[in-house]
């Protein structure tokens, strides 16, 4: 799926999800706080061991609710994971290799040193995939299910400054714009055999990148022009209307933030030895 139509769909997810209604105050709590419990349970782990019971919790419980519960299709979900995990992937195969210390596993004697592959180096590139993995699901359950409208205007009520609001708004719907406009360039440059050889692919790049600047600038005066033309007195008026979050939704999930810590506690020394 190529990255416009990506957006759309998100954008689509996010308006027309079955828990599109519900309270974005209840979605992000659930999502951050998964999130920063999935992410800081690597803390707690010992040394050497290959712990993964937290995060494939949250990450199956994340999965579930965004698959299950907010009826998004299983494709897009999959597509969203396509990259990160891929560079994930790459991310823990650099740490394995390059990072750790105490009881070796492979030593390669090399002409200026001795490269030496480390236990705790693997079994920290494996707690990495599958921390990340579980921040992962959380992340894209709320981007799944919650509008950038909605997420603006939470932003609001917690008090983040309003020039922070608008630039996020804007650089989330223009971001996907320019990446159309390129693709759309590209293909343009491609059809005109511009893209013959490598010096030429270099040349068609940079020619590339100077008009999408230009264009850049000129969308950005544009977008003024139409703001200004529509009553903008320096502020972007939303309509603030999502529904209140429940007490009984909000204890939920403190609870299970609360079983989530302590698994971290009791699984802290559980686990694959190396």
């Amino acid at each position: 799926m190529s990255h416009p139509d990506l957006y759309a769909e998100v954008d689509k997810s996010a308006y027309t999800n079955a828990l599109a209604k519900s309270s974005p105050v209840t979605k992000t709590f659930f999502a951050l706080s998964a999130l920063l419990i999935s992410v800081s349970a690597s803390y707690f782990d010992m040394p050497g061991v290959i712990s993964f019971i937290v995060p494939v919790v949250v990450f199956t419980i994340c999965t579930s609710l965004t698959l299950g519960l907010a009826k998004v299709k299983a494709h897009l979900y999959l597509d969203l994971f396509t990259y990160p995990i891929l560079m994930l992937i790459l991310s823990c195969i650099f740490i394995a290799l390059f990072f750790g210390s105490g009881t070796p596993v492979i030593e390669i004697p090399l002409h200026w040193a001795t490269w030496t592959i480390f236990k705790s180096g693997i079994s920290m590139s494996v707690n990495t995939f599958f921390r990340v993995a579980g921040a992962l699901s959380c992340l894209f359950f709320l981007v799944l299910t919650t509008s950038i409208t909605d997420l603006c205007v939470l932003l609001r009520r917690i008090r983040i400054p309003q020039a922070m609001v608008e630039m996020s708004m804007l650089i989330y719907r223009y971001i996907f714009l320019f990446l159309e406009i390129s693709a759309k360039m590209s293909l343009a440059q491609k059809l005109r055999l511009k893209r013959s050889g490598w010096l030429s692919s270099i040349r068609s790049l940079a020619m590339l990148t100077g008009s999408l600047f230009i264009r850049t600038l000129d969308q950005g005066e544009r977008t003024l022009v139409a703001m200004n033309a529509r009553g903008y007195d320096g502020e972007m008026h939303i309509l603030d209307d999502f529904p209140s979050a429940r007490k009984t939704a909000l204890v939920g999930i403190v609870l299970f933030d609360v079983l989530l810590i302590a698994l971290v506690l009791l699984t802290k020394t559980s686990g694959v030895v190396l």
